[in-house]
């Protein structure tokens, strides 16, 4: 796999993650679960920002960012939402870091990609941190904690 394609192969990623973040906040709001839905959708829009960042880099570049976007499953369980999003991102973080050493050369790319790499840790730790209060407390009670006022 080239940069380039490592790189729009990272924002179709984004795109699709995003939306799919979307559409789960939109269901746990419309279920009354607003400080879960509010979390999400900041998630899918620092991901949303981070796809239109890599297309910008690869304008930069000099190359054609494309026009895609990932599939991704649309979870209606929270808990199932949260291992899901558990389990993604255990699989991409070894994945990024693994491709940091492609972009040696590239110390631009090299530190947004660092950026990303960090974002990614801090929504699995989050993501980790709600799993383990399930286990905690019982999922209903984790349910009436993430209710809006």
């Amino acid at each position: 796999m080239t940069k380039v394609e490592l790189l729009k192969g990272f924002a179709k990623g984004w795109f699709g993650n995003s939306q799919q973040h979307s559409i789960h906040a939109q269901i746990l709001a419309q279920r009354g679960f607003k400080k879960l839905a509010d979390k999400i959708m900041a998630e899918s829009e620092e991901e949303w920002n981070e796809a239109k960042e890599v297309n910008a880099r690869l304008i930069e570049l000099g190359e054609m960012p494309v026009v895609a976007i990932e599939e991704y499953p649309v979870i209606c369980d929270v808990k199932e939402m949260l291992e899901y999003d558990c389990k993604d991102s255990a699989e991409a973080l070894p994945m990024m870091s693994k491709c940091l050493s492609m972009f040696e050369d590239d110390y631009v790319t090299k530190a947004m990609i660092q950026k990303f790499i960090v974002d990614e840790q801090e929504h699995f730790n989050w993501v980790k941190q709600h799993l383990n209060l399930i286990k905690e407390i019982g999922y209903e009670n984790y349910l009436i904690e993430m209710l809006g006022d």
